[in-house]
């Protein structure tokens, strides 16, 4: 299989599975530095995917680390943040290795001697050459710019990350730190069934999708971040603007615009009441193109994607991203829509958001992959 954003959605799942398996010496740098830290608090600072990453994961870290995470941007953190947080732990993530803003962050932090650890998927690249403890998070070598698997592994090593924390403090019992072991390995599971079920709705769908202009993604808690990442998926991708919101804030102003045009997809995993449903039901009375993503039992139709299983809702993110990452891909792949606009060369010749020898350090991976295969 060509090693597309769709080969490494695909393989999420195993990928899920091979790092639990591996959770210790994968962990075992940045919860060294953590205890070293003498801190509780933790910041990490990161941009586009990576911070959604990064959101994705807060809420399981809030829970069992019982610490409060900042997830925050380098702009924020440089600019605004800097003195409210420089008491917490703070973890820098790049997965490229070459993205400006952290290494500007890393600068700064370097300069006011202040610790941190890096997390990256590319010791090879240009952050190496700031940060002293580099941690390459699980991702491997995915070679393509648009992150999928990249955020997938990010999410899992930051839960795994929290979880050993958790079970060291003794802020969990081993039977709960058992079981919890075993719905991150159900979460590698689910990410391959709710694979095949994305190619499935998107086979079904396929006709709406391809010619979806705007959209929206509803969701509440833990999921917040996984409709942020689809939001940035879509528009990266498809080229569409996607607009994100909580179930609520979304029936207070946001769905007067909607018309039959829109397309609208909702994310419920709340365990605590079923108001989602309700609001799902509501929209379709205006759009037929209002689709559910979700693990709760419910009837299962053309416009649902359901996966059953009892995991708690701070994991879900883990597999629940995969059918906008899968659209993402199929759809922008048969659109041919990858390449952007020619006017989107003026920007980039403008704002930099990568190292000058990103390419190079791009055409390394790629022959480092090709190495690989041939072994």
């Amino acid at each position: 299989m060509e090693k597309d954003m769709e080969y490494y959605v695909k393989i999420s799942g195993q990928v899920i599975a091979k790092n639990l398996q591996r959770r210790k010496h994968l962990t075992e740098d940045i919860i060294k530095k953590y205890q070293l830290s003498d801190k509780k608090d933790i910041c990490i600072v990161a941009s586009g995917s990576s911070l959604n990453g990064a959101m994705m994961a807060q809420s399981f870290m809030n829970k069992y680390i019982g610490c409060d995470v900042m997830a925050i941007s380098p702009t924020d953190y440089l600019d605004y943040k800097k003195d409210f947080v420089k008491n917490r732990f703070i973890i820098l993530i790049s997965q490229s290795g070459c993205s400006t803003n952290i290494i500007e962050a890393a600068k700064d932090l370097n300069n006011d001697n202040i610790d941190y650890v890096a997390l990256t998927g590319n010791l090879k690249g240009d952050l190496k050459d700031y940060a002293k403890t580099l941690v390459e998070y699980g991702v491997g070598n995915e070679i393509i710019d648009y992150v999928t698997l990249g955020l997938t592994t990010l999410v899992e090593f930051l839960i795994l990350f929290a979880l050993e924390i958790a079970n060291i403090n003794k802020n969990i019992q081993t039977k709960e730190y058992n079981i919890l072991l075993e719905q991150i390995g159900q979460c590698s599971v689910e990410s391959e069934k709710i694979f095949e079920k994305s190619v499935e709705f998107t086979k079904r769908e396929y006709e709406n999708l391809f010619k979806m202009d705007r959209a929206f993604i509803v969701t509440d808690g833990p999921n917040m971040a996984t409709a942020r990442e689809g939001s940035l998926k879509f528009g990266e991708t498809l080229k569409i603007p996607t607009l994100y919101y909580e179930n609520e804030e979304y029936v207070h102003g946001p769905n007067m615009q909607l018309d039959p045009e829109y397309t609208v997809f909702f994310i419920d995993t709340n365990t605590k009441n079923n108001r989602m449903q309700d609001v799902y039901q509501a929209t379709k009375l205006i759009t037929e193109h209002t689709y559910m993503i979700t693990n709760k039992d419910i009837k299962e139709d053309d416009k649902v994607i359901k996966v059953e299983s009892n995991i708690i809702p701070e994991l879900t993110p883990l597999f629940l991203v995969v059918p906008f990452q899968y659209i993402s891909a199929h759809v922008t792949k048969e659109k041919n829509n990858f390449k952007c606009h020619p006017l989107f060369d003026k920007f980039e010749e403008k704002i930099h958001c990568k190292t000058d020898d990103y390419d190079e350090i791009m055409k390394e991976k790629i022959k480092k992959d090709k190495e690989l295969e041939e072994k």
